[in-house]
């Protein structure tokens, strides 16, 4: 009688930060806040420097080869135990979203890209981010997390830079090269934070 063969586990993508939960408590409460978006919108922020996960693609379709390989990072993993339930073999093994693999301009990339070797060179170390601790951009992680989960509510609430800057100071999230009201506004229109519409004077009413 042939034993049975070993159900195979699922690999365990390490995913992006888990969300503190006091920033939860900022949109959970909101039913119409979009949970997963938030999340995807943060790793194209923090892997691509892009305000959205729309944005990083489109720039990848366009021909921004940096943008293609920082979704290559967001897609893929290596993972170094074996998928196999029981087993302690340490095995190497590459897990990959087929949804983004298996899309025709992707495969149109890799097909043109993989016949170069430079391409090939920084698509194996995009594979790999995971492993070589460059998955993320190392500057304002926290701060541009943060962003991600807020910039809809600033933008509801027509919140304008001073106002966010003492919220992100309140968080202590702020470092001394962002405390510029300039640079601080240029820092999060990069990710993707809308400027409010300018509020003008009250119009004086007409006494005649």
């Amino acid at each position: 009688m042939k034993d049975k063969p070993k159900k195979k586990k699922k690999p365990k993508d390490k995913p992006s930060l888990p969300i503190p939960r006091d920033w939860k408590e900022l949109v959970l409460d909101d039913q119409d806040v979009d949970v997963l978006k938030i999340e995807e919108d943060n790793m194209a922020l923090q892997v691509g420097n892009k305000p959205s996960m729309e944005e990083l693609v489109k720039h990848a379709k366009k021909g921004d080869v940096k943008s293609f390989f920082d979704l290559i990072k967001i897609h893929t993993s290596v993972h170094d135990n074996n998928n196999e339930e029981g087993s302690e073999l340490i095995i190497p093994f590459v897990s990959a979203d087929r949804d983004f693999y298996e899309q025709k301009w992707v495969q149109k990339i890799l097909d043109k890209g993989m016949k170069d070797k430079a391409f090939r060179k920084y698509f194996w170390k995009a594979v790999s981010s995971r492993q070589n601790n460059t998955l993320f951009k190392s500057t304002a992680g926290e701060l541009k997390r943060y962003i991600s989960i807020r910039k809809n509510e600033w933008a509801r609430q027509g919140m304008t830079v001073t106002e966010i800057k003492k919220e992100l100071q309140s968080k202590k999230l702020l470092s001394m090269d962002l405390r510029d009201k300039g640079t601080l506004g240029k820092f999060l229109e990069r990710c993707g934070v809308k400027r409010p519409k300018a509020r003008g004077r009250p119009k004086k009413k007409n006494t005649t």
